[in-house]
């Protein structure tokens, strides 16, 4: 099969991302640290090394994350997100979509880009996860108060990554916000949010 791995497990057909943990810059969607070291690999090394810029010791290069353990953030463990996806791939395999799963902070954690699916939708799906966790609701929810109230509308025109359309599905365990999953590309139609609660049908059993 013609498969895009970045991480090879052996599933499913899918192009799987994992992500640096930090926040967004500027138009960069969540989690994006941008190009580390501005592109070119010091004289002295990779960073990474005991006083180097992102390594033990040293601080975060320009555009590269910091050294350091990072601080843990809720976010559902990699098994149940990827048996979300999976469960989505399969129950919407008429559609080229994509689809993302992210953390509590909104930070992606998994995108899954089946065969024949268009990579740009990806980006998409990330985006409406992150706005699920942002607002803590399903994203379909905010679609008809974004085209009525201006205030509202102008707080998602400000941040690049917000987006008030559906497909963007919060996840909860215990009353704790830990992630969310975003589908976009199911269409025609207007599939996403039917889609991405395929998937979290999948898991909500485990998520009690």
């Amino acid at each position: 099969m013609k498969n895009r791995w970045i991480v090879q497990i052996p599933v499913a057909a899918a192009l799987i991302l994992p992500a640096m943990s930090a926040s967004a810059l500027g138009q960069a969607l969540p989690g994006d640290t941008g190009r580390m070291m501005n592109g070119i690999m010091p004289a002295g090394g990779p960073p990474g090394g005991p006083g180097r810029p992102g390594g033990p010791g040293g601080a975060g290069g320009p555009g590269g994350p910091g050294g350091g353990p990072q601080a843990k953030v809720p976010a559902p463990p990699l098994a149940l997100a990827l048996e979300a996806a999976q469960a989505i791939a399969q129950g919407c395999k008429q559609y080229g979509l994509g689809l993302a799963v992210v953390d509590a902070k909104g930070e992606p954690r998994l995108v899954y880009i089946p065969d024949q699916s268009q990579s740009g939708h990806a980006y998409t799906a990330i985006r409406k996860a992150y706005t699920a966790t942002v607002f803590k609701v399903l994203t379909s929810t905010l679609v008809a108060k974004a085209q009525t109230d201006p205030a509202f509308a102008a707080q998602i025109h400000a941040d690049p990554n917000l987006m008030a359309f559906k497909g963007g599905i919060p996840l909860f365990e215990n009353g704790q916000l830990i992630g969310a999953i975003g589908v976009s590309g199911a269409e025609p139609g207007g599939h996403d949010e039917e889609c991405g609660l395929i998937g979290y049908n999948a898991i909500k059993s485990q998520l009690q």
